[in-house]
């Protein structure tokens, strides 16, 4: 099965893989290191004298408490300004101003990530992105009411009518971006000037690319306008916008859909903006950031798993290596030996797997179905999520909420 249109791209373009701490408790230092947000939080209640800055900040930036982030990561900075725990401090706040569209202090942060660790070409490359769009001033939202435009909703994507220019154009709603992404033609039609320099880009098959960037002073969706919104820009020769038809080549990131703060979506074809408040079924919320991404927590076989929540994965629910290891059994017992073939920004590769007929995933309130499910390996994926849940799962749902404010997301039968 090839993975069609887009690949994910960006994902990987820093390595957010935290070393050990210099500080903490170690039950709190290994959840840490893991990546396990909802446990850290619940732990740092059990253990509330002499948590460190780091942590307290970690999970503040995690589950959208930007005050309290930028409050404990400053404070463990200040302590031992050129540790690694520094390092790692900068580099969760690059990644809060970088999901905010706030270019200057993404740079910031990476440049202060340089000056105590300059063999970092990761950090690098996404500097230089980050700096040609801090020429221009912060990604910013109009105050707007609850708004509802059209959209196709189908396991091909959910795909909004987008205006930049005066110009309409049709682009998939991509959670799992970090930056939104054109393709050279779509921006020459639509009158945007693509800059410098050359930064490379990186899916999650391990493809590596070269792409452009720009930033659209205006974009309107609905009657909701945004400014100084931040792309990438795709030669069309080069996979996936080579597979589209003009108009079609694009993608809306993460970025615009926090600006937004909330999101739903229906099967009917319509998608709200901004819609008010609702009482959340899991008090708690279901969501957090880890990086650039936004992960919901699933339950599995009475297990909650932390799986990234993708709008743009129209090629299927992955399972990653962490749901391989810790359901060895049970893909022992059920799994079938499988081959699947992902392409990607730069080429295809054929990858193995294990096939399992049927897998039942509890989502935002929804029982869903996942057949012939497949757990790939690495390269594909990380260390710390089960997976990445795709639109062969969100799109059971009749309708489904994207909270920024509660952290939630819910589907409906």
């Amino acid at each position: 099965m090839i993975r069609n249109v887009f690949e994910k791209l960006l994902v990987a373009m820093l390595v957010f893989a935290v070393s050990a701490a210099t500080s903490g408790k170690p039950e709190l230092r290994l959840l840490y290191e893991k990546h396990r947000w909802f446990d850290l939080r619940e732990a740092m209640k059990r253990n509330e004298q002499n948590v460190p800055d780091l942590y307290l900040g970690a999970v503040a930036s995690a589950f959208n408490n930007r005050e309290d982030a930028e409050k404990h990561l400053r404070r463990a900075i200040e302590r031992a300004p050129d540790s690694k725990d520094a390092i790692e401090a900068h580099e969760m706040l690059g990644y809060m101003y970088a999901r905010s569209g706030q270019y200057g202090d993404v740079v910031e942060q990476f440049d202060a990530m340089l000056r105590i660790k300059p063999d970092r070409p990761d950090v690098k490359n996404v500097r230089s992105m980050y700096a040609s769009f801090s020429r221009h001033p912060n990604q910013s939202v109009d105050k707007h009411p609850v708004t509802t435009s059209s959209a196709e909703v189908s396991k091909d994507g959910i795909v909004l009518p987008v205006s930049i220019h005066g110009k309409t154009v049709h682009w998939g709603l991509d959670t799992d971006l970090n930056v939104s992404l054109m393709s050279e033609s779509e921006a020459h039609f639509l009158g945007v000037t693509v800059e410098e320099p050359l930064v490379q880009a990186v899916d999650t098959d391990a493809n590596v690319t070269s792409v452009r960037t720009a930033v659209v002073d205006e974009l309107t969706l609905g009657n909701v306008k945004l400014h100084n919104v931040a792309f990438v820009v795709l030669p069309d020769t080069q996979l996936p916008t080579d597979e589209l038809s003009p108009g079609n080549r694009g993608l809306v990131g993460f970025p615009v859909a926090l600006a937004f703060q909330a999101i739903g979506w229906k099967s009917n074809g319509t998608f709200e903006i901004g819609f008010s408040a609702r009482p959340a079924a899991n008090a708690a919320g279901n969501l957090f950031f880890d990086g650039f991404s936004p992960v919901v927590r699933v339950n599995f076989e009475g297990q909650n798993l932390d799986f990234i929540l993708d709008t743009g994965n129209q090629a299927g629910t992955e399972l990653w290596p962490r749901f391989a290891e810790e359901f060895a059994a049970f893909i022992k017992q059920h799994g079938t030996r499988g081959k699947r073939t992902l392409t990607g920004i730069a080429g295809s590769n054929e990858r193995e797997t294990a096939v399992l007929p049927e897998i039942r995933l509890r989502v935002g309130g929804l029982e869903t179905s996942l057949r012939s499910a497949e757990v790939f390996s690495k390269p594909v994926g990380d260390d710390f999520h089960h997976g990445l849940l795709g639109l062969d799962v969100l799109t059971q749902a009749r309708e489904g909420h994207i909270d920024f404010r509660s952290m939630t997301l819910e589907l409906l039968p």
